[in-house]
């Protein structure tokens, strides 16, 4: 009787131990099946087209729709706004004058121009203010009156 039992228990283990080795298998083919789909869309993400979306936002923003709408009263008013006035510079806060200062505010060396790196005179200090703007369109004056970087005509390639 005591072999008995003991023939029982191994079946019992050998049952259990073939369970086992098929829910391993079962797991480990999930594993690999999800590693791979992984993957799989990282390369895409790389590697592959970017997906288009019909009435996407990429689609508003290349229609000039969303985040900055502008009307033609609103680019009537702008060029009424730069071709009126009483001369001097740039008022501050506007997008000209914030150009003039990108483009014009720092050195211009025989190796390029050279940005200001500095802090923005303001108020408040680190915001371009009317002495920045002043600096700025002395250095446009120069370049308007003798262009450093500038050929008439073009270069001439060919």
């Amino acid at each position: 009787s005591a072999l008995f039992f003991q023939c029982r228990r191994r079946r019992r283990w050998k049952a259990l131990a073939v369970a086992m080795a098929r829910s391993n298998t079962v797991l480990v083919t999930v594993i690999l099946a999800l590693t791979a789909f992984g993957a799989t869309r990282l390369l895409e993400v790389f590697v592959g087209a970017p997906l288009l979306r019909a009435g996407g936002s990429t689609g508003l923003r290349a229609r000039g729709g969303g985040e900055y709408d502008i009307s033609d009263a609103d680019i009537q008013n702008f060029y009424t706004q730069i071709t009126s006035g009483s001369g001097g510079d740039a008022p501050k806060g506007t997008v000209v004058s914030e150009l003039i200062v990108k483009f014009f505010h720092g050195e211009f060396t025989p190796q390029g121009f050279k940005r200001y790196s500095g802090l923005w005179k303001g108020p408040p200090p680190g915001n371009i203010g009317k002495k920045d703007i002043a600096i700025a369109m002395q250095g446009l004056k120069t370049q308007m009156a003798n262009p450093m970087f500038v050929t008439k005509g073009g270069v001439g390639y060919g």
